[in-house]
């Protein structure tokens, strides 16, 4: 079995968790990087000595950079065109939806404050990112 390579911006310690529990449950083999700020992100996802991940996961809220920049960022990247992006985030707000699928996000995940439904919805929103990919792969 390959190894998915999962790149995950978000500075809350309980949302890295939940993230963390809803990619166990997907039963797959993952190796999960994680960036606390957007521009320790920016940093990391400009290196092209990184190897393309296979999914990014990216909260607007971030600290010194937001989720914006970051989405912005990995878009005009050129070794990471195409790779499936989603974004986590508290935000309801159409605009805020508006704007990500602007910029091209595939998934926009608003995080559930209960902890089963977060868990469950960044799973099926997680295996819905993947899929392509593993379609394209075979």
């Amino acid at each position: 079995m390959t190894v998915t390579s999962i790149i995950l911006v978000e500075d809350n310690p309980e949302d890295v968790f939940l993230v963390d529990q809803a990619l166990r449950n997907l039963q797959i083999e993952y190796a999960l990087t994680l960036y606390e700020d957007g521009e320790e992100a920016l940093r990391a996802l400009a290196s092209e000595l990184q190897d393309a991940p296979d999914l990014i996961l990216v909260d607007l809220n971030l600290p010194r950079r937001d989720g914006f920049e970051v989405l912005t960022a990995i878009r005009q990247t050129p070794h990471l065109v195409g790779i499936p992006v989603g974004v986590l985030t508290s935000s309801t707000a159409r605009k805020d939806r508006h704007r990500a699928a602007l910029i091209g996000v595939e998934q926009y995940i608003s995080k559930p404050a209960n902890p089963e439904e977060f868990v469950s919805e960044v799973g099926a929103a997680v295996q819905q990112l993947l899929t392509p990919r593993a379609r394209g792969a075979g």
